[in-house]
């Protein structure tokens, strides 16, 4: 409170007094609220909370009065509103004349467009809460608009649950309580719940079985609970030991829907230098079934959970489609050098198989025969990396610090091409380019880190792509919407991943940094006591894996204008005399699974299984 000189008393407010007040420093006019705290054992009254909260929530619009601090003071505390030299009511008050129409327009026009602000912030203001009673205002006739027209996607139960509740005369309305006790018990209603709190996933991949839209809710809440909380009693922890060699990669092979029916099952598959490939249920904690033992170390592999598919390349280049359930051979592909990079690609046109030679081409062949579409050169002589957009349309294309600029490829333009037809591309305007990712929420928003003009200075510049159509060719066009440089304190990042789409995540040794793409820091983590080996990132949480052996886990926070990472806790791997750490880490919505590395020169897998009760 001594920051502020008080001017004045303005008037009382809902909870308290409020005074005109100067910030002593900087000399900005505010209205302070003093609430006084009636019983300090009862604490701040829930309807306070509320305002707070909500005015927390709706500080960027201009027609709402601005929050800008909350303090204590004495038994209470107080609000620091932006000042308002008045409101409307003293306006009309003051009035000599009867307002213009221009001024009524524009005045009206601030009020809906601050009400229209907190709707679609999910805020009711509470003087409108009530229904207006339609006997004391008269209206055109005109033909009612029919529910359904207004809400397409309503069931009849919840057309005519809202029917009833907007009826006129007021009289003849449900009250608000009996619309909640006959919507609790509707499956609307949780199915729509499911859907907003699980935005990022469509009806079609929640499996409900036998079970109720309010079964699944309340399963997977807890589920997630859990997957917060990691109390041992939470998971069951298995070592799944079979590859005598070390294991250099691992995917996910069951689809990433969340379902308690009974078959729920987490598989994934891995492929090692002992020449196998294997596919594992971390549910059971068993290997379902191992490849024979191929001619060359298998060293990299993309799965198609859709199709039930993996896809393996050994170190010599030699491509192999295996199915899933059984580990069954379907084809191969041999290409000229070893693959320096294999992407999955799943586009309307079917799906592909995008591979990287060492050599600088990028081959593309369909799946499941891996029969030849078209071949590229990229980088002739240059390790080519790959990554695929979230909406599949477009391919990254890089070779790292190199003084050649990296190129993004129009997917369908790889398709059934010809000798003497070039595939539509550009090339991004950087060089000594290091590490790069899409951000998940956008479906081509591109993140490359690079270094600048003078080659002493690592940068970040994001990328938007799109594309011009025309009748015989397709013009790509890139805009760059932010760029800012890395500390110079901030050892060069060796991991590098997209959240959202503000967000970038990026691991320097054993530090966990986050950064917006404009180049705000939001935190900075060092759980681990040795180099991180790999982070995993999705919608609510993030994983790190590291040489201390043990895997880190956070959760997302998205109350804010940026999400929030919380650090939550540790999973601990076997013994420091057998394991040299965990050098690879992945995750589905019921499980956790690492590659831990021995001593011995092999690897085996540690997974983490969360469940909840079916019953």
């Amino acid at each position: 409170m001594e920051q502020y000189c008080i001017l004045g008393r303005i008037g009382e407010g809902a909870h308290g007094i409020v005074f005109k007040a100067k910030h002593v420093e900087t000399g900005e006019i505010v209205a302070l609220k003093k609430v006084a705290l009636r019983r300090l054992e009862d604490g701040i009254p829930n309807q306070v909370l509320r305002e707070i909260k909500a005015l927390q929530e709706i500080e960027d619009s201009q027609y709402v009065v601005q929050l800008k601090a909350v303090f204590p003071h004495g038994a209470g505390f107080v609000l620091a509103f932006e000042f308002m030299l008045s409101d409307l009511a003293e306006v009309v008050r003051r009035t000599q004349r009867p307002l213009a129409q221009a001024q009524v327009k524009s005045y009206l026009q601030m009020l809906l467009k601050g009400v229209a602000f907190c709707h679609a912030n999910n805020i009711v203001h509470r003087e409108i809460t009530e229904l207006p009673d339609y006997n004391k205002i008269s209206f055109k006739e005109q033909a009612p608009v029919p529910l359904e027209e207004v809400l397409p996607d309503a069931s009849p139960q919840a057309l005519d649950l809202l029917g009833r509740f907007l009826l006129y005369p007021p009289q003849q309305r449900i009250s608000a309580s009996q619309v909640w006790n006959e919507a609790s018990r509707t499956k609307e209603l949780w199915r729509q719940l499911c859907l907003r709190r699980w935005s990022s996933c469509k009806a079609s991949q929640m499996t409900l079985g036998t079970q109720t839209w309010k079964q699944y809710y309340l399963r997977r809440s807890e589920l997630e609970f859990r997957m917060a909380s990691g109390r041992p009693e939470d998971f069951t922890c298995r070592a799944l030991a079979g590859h005598k060699g070390e294991i250099d990669d691992l995917a996910y092979i069951s689809t990433s829907e969340c379902r308690f029916d009974g078959q729920d099952k987490s598989v994934v598959c891995t492929v090692s230098s002992d020449g196998t490939v294997r596919a594992w249920d971390l549910h059971e904690g068993m290997e379902l079934w191992s490849s024979p033992v191929q001619s060359a170390a298998l060293v990299n592999l993309v799965t198609y959970p859709r199709l039930q598919l993996v896809v393996t390349v050994d170190e010599r280049g030699l491509i192999k489609v295996w199915e899933a359930e059984n580990g069954c051979e379907q084809a191969a592909f041999l290409l000229p050098m070893y693959s320096s990079a294999l992407e999955a690609c799943d586009i309307p046109e079917g799906p592909l198989l995008l591979a990287a030679c060492a050599e600088g081409a990028l081959y593309t062949l369909t799946v499941p025969w891996l029969q030849l579409l078209s071949r590229v050169n990229v980088f002739p002589g240059n390790p080519t990396s790959l990554l695929c957009s979230p909406d599949q349309q477009w391919v990254f294309a890089s070779t790292q610090n190199s003084d050649l600029s990296p190129e993004v490829f129009y997917t369908q333009s790889l398709l059934c091409r010809s000798e003497d037809e070039t595939p539509a591309s550009t090339t991004l305007p950087i060089w000594l380019m290091s590490r790069a990712c899409w951000t998940p929420d956008e479906a081509a928003r591109l993140m490359v880190m690079h270094r600048n003009d003078s080659g002493l200075q690592l940068v970040i510049t994001t990328y938007e792509l799109g594309s011009r159509k025309s009748r015989d060719r397709v013009e790509i066009l890139v805009q760059q919407i932010a760029s800012f440089l890395l500390p110079d304190t901030m050892m060069p990042p060796h991991l590098m991943k997209g959240h959202g789409s503000q967000v970038i995540l990026l691991v320097s040794g054993s530090e966990l940094v986050l950064f917006t793409i404009h180049g705000l820091q939001l935190v900075a983590f060092q759980d681990h006591q040795r180099p991180i080996t790999s982070m995993w990132v999705d919608q609510t949480r993030v994983i790190t894996s590291s040489f201390d052996l043990s895997l880190r886990v956070y959760m997302w926070n998205k109350e804010n204008k940026f999400p929030v990472l919380k650090s939550c806790y540790h999973l601990l791997g076997g013994s420091h005399r057998w394991a040299s750490g965990f050098t690879h880490v992945e995750s589905d919505s019921m499980s956790i699974v690492g590659v831990e590395a021995r001593n011995i020169g092999t690897s085996i897998l540690r997974s983490y299984y969360f469940q909840v009760q079916c019953g």
